[in-house]
Order: structure tokens, then sequence, then C-alpha cells
């Protein structure tokens, strides 16, 4: 009879470690399908970033041309206003 026992005993055993296995197979391919799209989305990111950087610049300098022209516009209203 201990002979049985410790025969179920391993196989109970077997199957624990191939479900161990299994297991740790499906965690390494959902690491590694997270690494890979977190790899994509940081390129993406990094160019979406890069793009806005510029049209933050553009956006800037037209914003200071805008003020510089309503100061002129402000100051020609003042002139004429005063006169």
């Amino acid at each position: 009879m201990y002979g049985v026992a410790k025969y179920r005993w391993s196989l109970r055993l077997a199957h624990a470690l191939d479900r161990i296995d299994a297991a740790l197979s499906r965690l390494e391919v959902a690491a590694t399908t997270r690494v890979q799209g977190a790899d994509a989305d940081h390129g993406r990111l990094t160019s979406e970033l890069r793009e806005l950087r510029g049209r933050n610049a553009a956006l800037q300098a037209e914003a200071r041309n805008v003020a510089a022209r309503l100061d002129s516009v402000i100051e020609r209203l003042k002139v004429v206003a005063e006169s």
C-alpha cells in the first residue's frame, strides 16, 4: 500500500509541477508582450512629445507676435483718442 500512495503522491506532484510550469510560461509571455507594448508606447509618446513641443514653440512665437501687434494698435488708439 505504501508504494501505491507514494506513486499517487508522485503523480500529484508531477501534475502540480506541470501546472506551475504552464503558469510560468503564461507569465513570461504576458511579461514579454507587456514590455513590447511599453516599448511601442514609449516610441509613440516620444514622437508625440517632440511634435507637441514644436507646436508649443510655434504657438508661443505667434502669441508674442499677436501681443506685439495688439500693443501697437493700443498705442495708435491712445494717440487717436488724445487728439
